[in-house]
């Protein structure tokens, strides 16, 4: 009887932690969704100084899925070739620390 409640008990926190593993994929995939977009809103909000509100506006709106789908195009490249998690490990890396890499994550001795 107590097997069986330490069973289910950690088959529960087996099921927590692998969800909390795909909410953090998923929240990383979207910063690199979401990054192309927001830079572009912000470029493109320099069209209320030229244009009227309300064509600003589109012109912001369109930018911003055009963002959107550029940044969907790079996160299915960045999770085809590297990984999601090894890119944002790669751009939080110390080159100092870790030694200096390639594009194809190798250590380059120079």
């Amino acid at each position: 009887m107590l097997r069986k409640v330490v069973s289910s008990m950690l088959k529960l926190l087996e099921l927590h932690l692998y969800g909390l593993g795909y909410l953090m994929v998923a929240l990383l995939y979207l910063q690199i969704v979401v990054a192309p977009a927001g830079i572009l809103v912000l470029l493109s909000a320099v069209s209320f100084a030229f244009f009227s509100v309300e064509v600003a506006i589109y012109i912001v709106g369109a930018s911003g899925l055009i963002g959107l789908g550029l940044g969907v195009v790079w996160a299915e490249r960045v999770r085809r070739t590297h990984g999601i998690l090894t890119f944002h490990a790669y751009l939080l890396s110390t080159p100092e620390i870790d030694g200096w890499r390639d594009r194809n994550g190798i250590v380059v001795k120079r």
